[in-house]
C-alpha cells in the first residue's frame, strides 16, 4: 500500500500521536512496511508555517518530523512539479481556500494516490480518495 500523509497526519504519526484515527493508523502502519508514505515538501513548509503562526507547533518539533521524514526510507519526499502546480491552480478556491491543503490534495491527485488527513473539508470535497 502506498499512500499521500497529510501534514498532520505525519506529524501525528512521527510522534506516535494518539491523535490519529485507528484506521488512519493502521494505513500509515501498513504503508510504511510495504510501498511507503509519501510526504509533500509543500507539508514540511505548511508544519514551519504554523511555528510562525499559530505556534500550536515548536520549531523542535517540526525538525523531529523533517528529520524523520528525510531520514526513513519508508517516507518518499515528493517534490513540486508543474503537474502538482497545474492540478493546485485546478482546484476551485471555493472547494478549497487553504494553500497548502490544494497542494497536498494536489500531489495525491496527480499521483493517485489516497489521502491520509482529518480535514474535513478535505473529505468532504470528493477531490481525492481520503483515509480517516
Amino acid at each position: 500500500m502506498r499512500l499521500v500523509a497529510d501534514s498532520h497526519a505525519v506529524l501525528w504519526y512521527t510522534q506516535g500521536s494518539g491523535r490519529l484515527s485507528e484506521h488512519a493508523a493502521t494505513a500509515l502502519t501498513e504503508a510504511e512496511a510495504t510501498d511507503g508514505v509519501i510526504v509533500s515538501v509543500v507539508s514540511l513548509l505548511d508544519l514551519w508555517y504554523v511555528t510562525q503562526t499559530t505556534k500550536v507547533l515548536t520549531e523542535a518539533e517540526v525538525s523531529e518530523v523533517r528529520t524523520a521524514v528525510v531520514t526513513s526510507p519508508a517516507f518518499v519526499l515528493q517534490p513540486v512539479g508543474l503537474d502538482v502546480i497545474d492540478a493546485t491552480t485546478a482546484i476551485p478556491r471555493d472547494l478549497l481556500s487553504d494553500p497548502w491543503d490544494r497542494f497536498i490534495v494536489a500531489t495525491a491527485k496527480t499521483l493517485d494516490l489516497s489521502l491520509v488527513t482529518k480535514d474535513q473539508a478535505v473529505r468532504d470535497s470528493g477531490l481525492v480518495s481520503t483515509i480517516w
